[in-house]
């Protein structure tokens, strides 16, 4: 069984993966269609590219349907910024959290650690390094990037966002999408 698991039944806890990623106004470059003989040609600017960054959390409640929930974060994301959402995402559900991520430095932080020790409904779980096919987060990005995102030339940033939040509306509002984000990893609820 895996870590966390016994712990989750044991506290009807809700399972949470989460993972970050950043937007710039570099696209996503993916296939295309052309008419036969005309290359496709995506235009973008050069020079200085703004970023912003997400953080997504799967959330697996034992007795419901999945939610995505996310937030953007200008600039980098630090464990300041995951330890300021948690308790949204705590709030969302009320009930004790397994907290499931990859080994980032803001992820085993000494805040982050105080932080867990601190509250009494966050278990923090670890998954084994260079294993994003076990978080289904990443499934999302994926669904993200190859989607809305995919050869978008935005020319600012708030086009980009503006693009970004509707695909991750499209996500939010599709449970199924999420159960098979999971599927996709092989680990089971």
């Amino acid at each position: 069984m895996a870590p966390g698991k016994t712990t989750a039944r044991r506290t009807g806890a809700v399972i949470v993966f989460a993972d970050e990623t950043a937007l710039s106004l570099l696209p996503p470059v993916r296939a295309t269609w052309a008419p036969r003989g005309r290359t496709p040609i995506l235009r973008v600017r050069m020079g200085k590219r703004p970023k912003t960054s997400l953080v997504g959390w799967c959330c697996y409640p034992p007795d419901g349907l999945p939610k995505f929930l996310y937030r953007m974060v200008s600039g980098s994301v630090t464990d300041r910024d995951l330890i300021r959402q948690l308790p949204d995402i705590h709030r969302t559900f009320d009930r004790p959290i397994v907290l499931v991520w990859d080994n980032l430095g803001s992820h085993r932080s000494r805040r982050m650690r105080a932080f867990a020790e601190r509250v009494d409904w966050l278990t923090l779980v670890f998954l084994p390094p260079y294993s994003p096919d076990l978080n289904p987060v990443e499934g999302g990005w994926a669904h993200l990037k190859s989607g809305p995102l995919a050869n978008l030339g935005a020319r600012t940033l708030d086009e980009l966002v503006a693009v970004a939040r509707q695909g991750l509306r499209d996500i939010r509002h599709r449970p199924v999408l999420l159960t098979g984000f999971l599927a996709a990893t092989a680990l089971t609820r």
